[in-house]
């Protein structure tokens, strides 16, 4: 009889959902933005443009859908930070260069190139992040 308690301890500590502490990788210093649940594959630069591959977490309760919702999560980041969309691409076609999504912004005179594409690897992508021109052609 004394053990009812702890058993319904045991019991609803393993049915308990798994706690995640979702991590933020940057992947643009410059800009200051951050892919929640990235871990870090690869980082360098390249001049002005920063590149980043990096994986996603299975298991993070705030998974993305695909390349089109990072690439608006990256695009919401930005707009927070008084960017205003110039233009925005997103291409998921193998045969015509794809899959990949492109972002163009400007804050005034100060403009931002995002580049995103899948890797072979699930769940693995490549930002690339950039100062551009604020009026694109």
């Amino acid at each position: 009889m004394r053990l009812w308690p702890l058993l319904g301890v045991a019991l609803w500590t393993a049915c308990a959902p798994a706690l995640y502490r979702l991590e933020e990788l940057p992947v643009s210093t410059r800009f200051g933005l951050v892919v929640p649940g990235g871990v870090l594959l690869a980082r360098w630069q390249e001049g002005a443009v920063e590149i980043t591959r990096f994986r996603l977490v299975p298991e993070a309760p705030d998974r993305f859908e695909g390349l089109e919702a990072l690439g608006k999560r990256l695009r919401a980041q930005l707009e927070g930070r008084g960017f205003a969309l110039r233009c925005e691409t997103f291409n998921p076609l193998p045969f015509l260069g794809g899959p990949q999504y492109t972002l163009r912004m400007a804050r005034g005179a100060e403009g931002v190139g995002v580049f995103l594409k899948p890797l072979v690897e699930p769940d693995t992508y490549q930002v690339e992040v950039a100062p551009a021109d604020p009026m694109p052609p």
